[in-house]
């Protein structure tokens, strides 16, 4: 390679193949920095910038796009000697991610209350709902969310807590913005089964181990009423079997 590289009288092709190196791991930094301003604002600029360097050394960068470059920050974080004390980057680093992502999804036209109003009554069971491509389900134990919103808010993050049992996230898109909140177990088991493609009748009889036998129909509906009120469905569909 140094071959190929000019030498001149103020630098040679060794020194000259050096600062391109570094001026493009200083790129892809700042790059991940645009991806992950929490993670950077919990870090510091300092400890973000050499935690990043690691990041870089271990994943030479093979995407044409710099957009996605980073999304293997969180496995790395997770995996990392330096920070997998501190789990809690590792889901921050997750959490953003998906942030970008649902913010990136691409458009779809969305469901609304006329259109399963048009499914006759023998229909619901077989309806299946189609998901806006920027819904995601993420599962936390630390308060990654908070932290987040505290950093980007530019106010002290929060103390960094974990919980012994993840917690389900919805992150999604409505408009141009994206959204996140807490799921609960219910919903979060029902959203899934939703994203798998199940029907409706299967959602319905899943639920009873959550609510019961007798609310189980009542909360698969006002599930789907709240998703569609909040551009979480694209399509409804009818199963033919």
């Amino acid at each position: 390679m140094e071959r190929r590289v000019l030498t001149t009288r103020r630098a040679d092709a060794r020194r000259r193949l050096g600062v391109y190196a570094e001026a493009y791991r200083s790129r892809l930094v700042e790059a991940l920095a645009n991806d992950y301003p929490a993670l950077q604002a919990v870090l510091g600029e300092v400890g973000f910038d050499k935690m990043m360097r690691e990041f870089v050394a271990a994943h030479p960068s093979r995407q044409p796009n710099l957009r996605w470059y980073g999304g293997e920050v969180g496995r790395f974080l997770a995996r990392s000697a330096r920070s997998r004390r501190r789990p809690l980057l590792a889901e921050l680093a997750r959490f953003e991610w998906a942030l970008g992502l649902a913010f990136d999804a691409a458009d779809a036209p969305l469901a609304t209350a006329e259109d399963v109003a048009r499914v006759p009554a023998v229909g619901w069971p077989a309806m299946r709902l189609r998901l806006h491509p920027s819904v995601q389900r993420l599962w936390l134990r630390s308060n990654a969310p908070q932290m987040w919103r505290a950093a980007c808010a530019g106010r002290k993050p929060p103390a960094a807590a974990m919980r012994l049992r993840p917690s389900a996230w919805l992150v999604w898109r409505k408009g141009h913005e994206p959204f996140y909140r807490a799921l609960p177990s219910a919903e979060a088991w029902a959203l899934g089964a939703a994203a798998r493609g199940r029907d409706f009748a299967f959602v319905s009889s899943g639920l009873r181990r959550f609510v019961g036998a007798e609310r189980a129909a009542q909360t698969a509906a006002q599930f789907l009423r709240n998703w569609l009120a909040e551009r979480l469905i694209c399509a409804i569909e009818i199963s033919r079997q």
